[in-house]
């Protein structure tokens, strides 16, 4: 958590600089940014449990990783809404957002590689897939990267789960809170999508364009397909007592 606050903290201060004023705003909301991810992660210190239901003594690195990524979306977004000299702003969230959407990769291999395996990574993986996604939309749209409808989506694809997950508790129902593996694999093609349409916009290309050409195709089938898994999820779960 002082690494959390470290690089995120950091990360605002330097923000503010090259904006030129502001460093209490940026201080500040990414402190508030910080205390909620780590009242999500000491919360879920019950699940720290591996799949037999044995007790894990440490959240470990991919638990880690995992909240390293919602901890940097605040500043990512003063990047992105803060007027910055030049392209530094896309210069920036193209190198640390970029760099900080690899850990979803890099936290589930060190997980399967090393450990710990435990419930509380397998549940704390997707939510933090909805904080750092719902960023990049947001972010992409001010910088330019995503146009509106493209953004919407994927919003939509992130948040809709969450939203509906308190009604789904409210049916008495009680689904596995992991990824689908459908969900898995938007969300790797949500980093593609992400990724081509941000080098379009370095080189100055069509980005609407793009975001049609490669976006619909990618990201809407397998959002369909994704949110089929979940609704099979919700039938087939048991009902509490």
């Amino acid at each position: 958590m002082l690494l959390g606050a470290a690089a995120s903290l950091g990360f605002a201060g330097a923000i503010a600089r090259l904006h030129g004023g502001g460093l209490g705003t940026a201080l500040g909301v990414t402190l508030a940014g910080w205390l909620a991810v780590s009242v999500v992660m000491a919360g879920g210190a019950a699940l720290l449990v591996d799949q037999g239901g044995a007790a894990v003594d440490r959240y470990g690195v991919p638990n880690g990783l995992s909240a390293l990524r919602a901890w940097l979306c605040v500043p990512l977004l003063l990047d992105t809404g803060w007027m910055l000299p030049g392209r530094l702003g896309l210069i920036l969230w193209v190198a640390v957002g970029g760099s900080v959407g690899m850990l979803d990769a890099v936290d589930g291999w060190w997980a399967r590689r090393f450990g710990p395996v435990t419930r509380l990574g397998k549940a704390i993986d997707p939510a933090m897939d909805v904080v750092y996604f719902s960023v990049a939309a947001i972010g992409n749209v001010w910088l330019g990267i995503f146009t509106p409808w493209l953004a919407a989506l994927v919003l939509f694809r992130y948040l809709a789960p969450m939203l509906l997950t308190p009604v789904v508790f409210a049916l008495r129902r009680r689904p596995e809170l992991v990824r689908t593996e459908w969900g898995k694999r938007n969300t790797v093609l949500t980093g593609v999508v992400l990724t081509v349409c941000m080098l379009v916009d370095v080189f100055d290309g069509p980005v609407a364009l793009v975001n049609a050409v490669v976006g619909l195709p990618l990201l809407v089938p397998t959002m369909l397909l994704h949110f089929r898994s979940l609704a099979v999820r919700v039938a087939q779960s048991p009902v509490a007592p």
